[in-house]
């Protein structure tokens, strides 16, 4: 039996263990056997292994319980203890509390004969204005927070985009500065980009082609000119998601991907600065592409929406296999959860994710199902995304106590190695911190660690150091002089001796 083998039963092992434990997520205990769906990670060597679930369903909201159910919602966005739904089939708006009581419904835009069509895209900006992506009207159209028709931005006047070429925004957000930015159906160019007044300023952040190599030589060098007519020309990959982060970054995330561009690591995830160029890290072990398998029973992971955290976690939606991803600030798993299925708790076609801003709450919206599913956090992943923020920020003592509360939970859980080791190596404890980066597996964390280690050893000991080498240095120089004077006097007396 390998030892990887024996690793990984002695992990299903501990993994038994924990399901067998209850949590408590708020008032409400739970307990593992009833979740119908298993919270893991990939460590170093690729595994996925079970860990503590860092969150746990607690309620659905159904949609049957209003006048009109939803129709194959798209998209969702939390604001003040709120939740705004892009009800795409209804070709309206909702706003709903946490408890599933609808606040209010936007049909029209600029008059009661305006009516939106099939709207696949809601945003709440900070003053609370509502932006809708009005995809088959081709227009955004923005609301007061009361829901009063506010202007409407229309197609762009540009000579990039031929008359002929559809236009169909299906996501919008804008960031602090007011810039409005948009996924547009027909459009690969990248991000739509429209200033606060909403004139268009041009494209932004273009996705890759992506080609490979053979196809390539294929069509230019061997095929025929038939056979190229029937080839797929090579454009662009669209974005199939957005968000704005607290750094007015966007997160955008990729989705029409083939099976080739999964083996390769494509980059289904960008973080876009205001000239659009990706400055997501990509520090971690394994690409960001959800599962790194795809099996008979589970196919690659389709993103199809992004949530960011001011303290760089961000939270991805799968909608193939109904999971969630997050990850850290330098692209760590950190855990996924989640499931297909009729089972409660479980989803058929999740369109859209959000989070609470406390980051307690999960939102899950099931196209298919018309429903809203919460997921509460854990006492767990209280203590985990604590230690994410406290090590982000710089609080290397509340972060050292947070880890510590994750390991007694996880032992096995290498994040929290390397996140002690990054706690002890912002406090200057340097050995420390390479004993904890090599429990981890951070080869990279550990290169550092050693650097400042063997730096701060030299600056330690640089008085002694510098003693020993003067020492040495004086007695290799007396050696010299003793032996050229016994030279000296050698050849003295043999003169002396020859007169």
């Amino acid at each position: 039996m390998s030892l990887k083998f024996k690793y990984r039963i002695i992990l299903s092992a501990l993994a038994i263990l924990l399901s067998a434990t209850v949590l408590v997520s708020g008032n409400t205990k739970v307990a593992y056997a009833d979740v119908p769906y298993e919270t893991y990670s990939y460590n170093f060597w690729g595994d996925d292994v079970l860990q503590p679930h860092a969150y746990l369903y607690s309620k659905t909201i159904s949609s049957k319980d209003f006048k009109k159910a939803l129709s194959y919602p798209q998209d969702m966005f939390y604001f003040e203890d709120a939740l705004y739904i892009a009800d795409t089939n209804n070709s309206r708006i909702l706003k709903l509390s946490l408890e599933g009581q609808v606040l209010m419904e936007i049909t029209c835009a600029d008059g009661a004969e305006d009516l939106l069509n099939k709207p696949q895209g809601v945003f709440v900006n900070t003053d609370g204005n509502i932006y809708v992506a009005d995809t088959d009207n081709s227009r955004i159209v923005e609301y007061s927070p009361e829901g009063r028709f506010l202007r409407k931005i229309g197609r762009p006047e540009s000579d990039l985009i031929t008359d002929t070429q559809e236009y169909k925004p299906t996501k919008v957000v804008v960031d602090k500065a007011g810039r409005i930015y948009a996924i547009a159906y027909g459009i690969n160019m990248g991000l739509v980009e429209f200033n606060h007044n909403g004139e268009f300023q041009g494209f932004m952040g273009a996705a890759k082609v992506s080609i490979r190599a053979f196809d390539y030589i294929w069509k230019n060098y061997f095929s025929t000119k038939e056979q190229r007519a029937r080839m797929q020309t090579f454009v662009p990959t669209e974005y199939s998601s957005i968000f704005v982060d607290n750094e007015n970054f966007i997160f955008a995330t990729i989705s029409n991907l083939s099976e080739e561009d999964y083996m390769e690591g494509a980059d289904t995830v960008r973080r876009l600065n205001p000239t659009g160029t990706d400055i997501l890290r990509r520090l971690g072990n394994y690409p960001i592409i959800g599962d790194l398998y795809s099996t008979a029973d589970s196919n690659w992971s389709v993103f199809s929406d992004i949530y960011a955290t001011d303290y760089g976690c961000y939270f991805i939606l799968d909608s193939a296999g109904g999971k969630i991803f997050a990850y850290d600030y330098d692209g760590n798993n950190l855990f996924c959860f989640g499931k297909t299925g009729s089972r409660e708790g479980t989803v058929q076609n999740p369109s859209a994710l959000t989070l609470s801003d406390n980051h307690d709450k999960i939102f899950v919206l099931d196209s298919i199902q018309g429903n809203i599913l919460t997921f509460d956090i854990t006492e767990y992943g209280k203590h985990l995304l604590m230690a994410m923020k406290t090590n982000y920020i710089g609080d290397s003592e509340t972060a050292t106590r947070e880890w510590q509360e994750v390991l007694k939970a996880n032992a096995n859980y290498e994040l929290a190695y390397i996140g002690l080791g990054k706690a002890y190596l912002k406090n200057g404890e340097y050995k420390k911190a390479m004993d904890y980066f090599k429990l981890g597996n951070s080869r990279k964390y550990y290169t550092k660690a050693f650097y400042y280690y063997r730096k701060m050893v030299m600056e330690e000991n640089f008085g002694k150091i510098m003693t020993f080498i003067i020492i040495t240095a004086v007695l290799i120089l007396i050696f010299v002089w003793i032996k050229r004077i016994r030279r000296w006097v050698g050849e003295v007396r043999c003169s002396m001796s020859k007169h």
